[in-house]
């Protein structure tokens, strides 16, 4: 199998409902096809740099995922005929790839960034405290 990264990018003015759909629709077609979907992400609503079959605006989502030639044909066979899709890109990332290597790697990464905001997030005593409280507690001293 092959790494690749598909971004692709629907109407701007499409419900959040017509919008998961279309998600749903092509990640279904990647495992279909036997490929493997790593990651997804919604990057969400944003200004296009010019206007694009009347639209200003767009939802962009980026897929990370391995799969073969085929896999990728029917993908963007299915961008060119679905009418919410205004633009897409697929990019391949390498010609091998460790499926199991690149999920441990990706569970490695979320179990980081979960550590990471666990420690960022202040502790339950300190969240008790009102600032007026602390306060009027100096004062008494």
């Amino acid at each position: 199998m092959r790494h690749y990264e598909s971004v692709w990018v629907v109407h701007g003015d499409l419900p959040d409902e017509e919008v998961k759909s279309a998600i749903d629709k092509f990640s279904r077609i990647i495992t279909s096809q036997g490929g493997v979907l790593f990651r997804l992400e919604e990057w969400g609503r944003r200004k296009l740099a010019y206007k694009i079959d009347g639209t200003l605006r767009g939802y962009y989502i980026l897929m990370d995922f391995a799969g073969t030639p085929t896999t990728v044909r029917e993908l963007e066979r299915n961008y060119r005929i679905d009418d919410r899709v205004i633009r897409y890109l697929t990019v391949k990332k390498a010609d091998k790839v460790d499926v199991a290597a690149r999920q441990a790697e990706i569970a490695a990464q979320a179990q980081a960034m979960a550590a990471a905001a666990e420690a960022e997030a202040p502790a339950p005593e300190e969240m008790a405290a009102e600032p007026g409280e602390a306060a009027a507690a100096e004062e008494e001293v």
